[in-house]
């Protein structure tokens, strides 16, 4: 067919896409872009326009709460594909994901990777991970499962609510979904859910229910004071990144007016069995950026680091206990002061629940152990502290 001179106002490229549908439709659909689905989103929360499945996507991420950015969010972008008339079928899928900016922006390029053929572009799913929030997607809320109508391809604003304790960590890993870097960012979250599936945080009936691990007495202030020479002013509260239950709980020095790199941190885990911390501190030796094996305490332990901050983590298979320090580099010197409070942690974790299981606990001398304004004298000089915020820590 010959294109000829057309009139004014009609444009070649329409009649270009009326040939390429009809060379699809018959024997050259090697060389066919693939069909779009209307997208059920507006281009802009401002507009009735839809969007584009094929992106790109930009947004913020924050604090529902708050309205404060939340950096170092996962956004993982997902695109389905269909074949088929009348009766279709999957055509597999492409995904992409990236983190939030310090000021909680993200941006989700064009797709490039086109399928080829009769496959259709058929839906598009945006995801947010972060620690300590529930999962925000595109197309659903996790309440009720409801169609969520606030997404839009440019310019969308993602609120994350906070975990709230008693969270069913099934019915949360169930709803993100995803893969690749989302997976690997809900690793802990997958353990827990794992757990749950197994019965470890269930109660069985007729049995009282177990009380909320508690992991404030495993360090005082005034010990990471002296251990660490840091003389400004701490806010103490738990992590964001889990809630406090039977089996897990956080314990987080806030440097006042300081950066993250002069924050500290524990996170506790005691568990039914062996074999199940085994499988958390194993999912931890993962998510540990430049995690390093080491034989120093307990059953397994290991080193690891993030730029700006410090970890050690040991298992002790007997007790259940899984135990990681994080330590910012302005607040600890080395790693060997990690693993030196990694050790004093882990003396005191060990009598965590002795009442529970027939002894008499006697918390009083347990506070009386540990020294609130220098350490204790059979450690070393460089005894110093623990690893900061795990939630900031990301294995790439």
């Amino acid at each position: 067919m010959k294109i000829t001179r057309l009139s004014s106002g009609i444009k070649v490229l329409g009649l270009f896409r009326g040939l390429s549908f009809l060379l699809c439709a018959g024997a050259w659909t090697a060389a066919c872009a693939p069909v779009v689905a209307q997208a059920p989103f507006p281009a802009r929360a401002d507009t009735v326009e839809p969007g584009d499945l094929l992106g790109p996507f930009s947004g913020r991420v924050v604090d529902a709460a708050t309205g404060k950015p939340v950096s170092g969010a996962v956004v993982y972008a997902a695109w389905g594909f269909e074949t088929g008339h009348g009766l279709t079928a999957p055509a597999g899928s492409s995904a992409t994901s990236v983190e939030t900016d310090s000021d909680g922006h993200y941006e989700i390029p064009h797709l490039e990777a086109l399928p080829g053929g009769r496959t259709r572009i058929q839906r598009f799913t945006l995801l947010v991970y972060k620690r300590g929030f529930i999962t925000y997607r595109s197309d659903r809320r996790f309440e009720d499962f409801s169609v969520r109508h606030d997404f839009s391809q440019s310019n969308n604003l993602a609120k994350l609510d906070r975990v709230a304790p008693g969270l069913s960590h099934i019915k949360h890993v169930r709803f993100a979904g995803g893969g690749g870097a989302l997976r690997r960012a809900m690793a802990g979250e997958i353990v827990q859910a794992s757990l749950e599936l197994g019965g470890a945080a269930s109660v069985e009936p007729g049995q009282p229910q177990k009380p909320p691990l508690d992991a404030s007495p495993l360090l005082s202030l005034d010990e990471l004071r002296a251990v660490t020479s840091f003389e400004g002013d701490f806010t103490v509260e738990r992590l964001a990144d889990l809630p406090q239950t039977s089996t897990y709980d956080s314990k987080h020095f806030r440097a006042t007016g300081k950066a993250e790199s002069f924050d500290a941190a524990i996170r506790v885990w005691k568990l039914s069995t062996p074999d199940a911390a085994e499988a958390r501190y194993a999912t931890l030796l993962k998510e540990v950026p430049h995690a390093e094996p080491r034989d120093e305490v307990g059953d397994q332990s290991m080193r690891g680091h993030d730029g700006k901050i410090l970890a050690a983590a040991t298992l002790d298979k007997e007790h259940g206990l899984v135990i990681e320090l994080t330590c910012g580099v302005e607040l600890c010197r080395d790693g060997d002061q990690a693993v030196a409070l990694v050790r004093r942690v882990l003396a005191r974790a060990q009598r965590i629940g002795v009442a529970e299981e027939g002894e008499k606990a006697e918390p009083e001398k347990i506070e009386k152990t540990e020294p609130e304004t220098k350490p204790e004298p059979k450690e070393p000089e460089n005894d110093n502290p623990f690893r900061l915020r795990p939630p900031e820590l990301k294995h790439r």
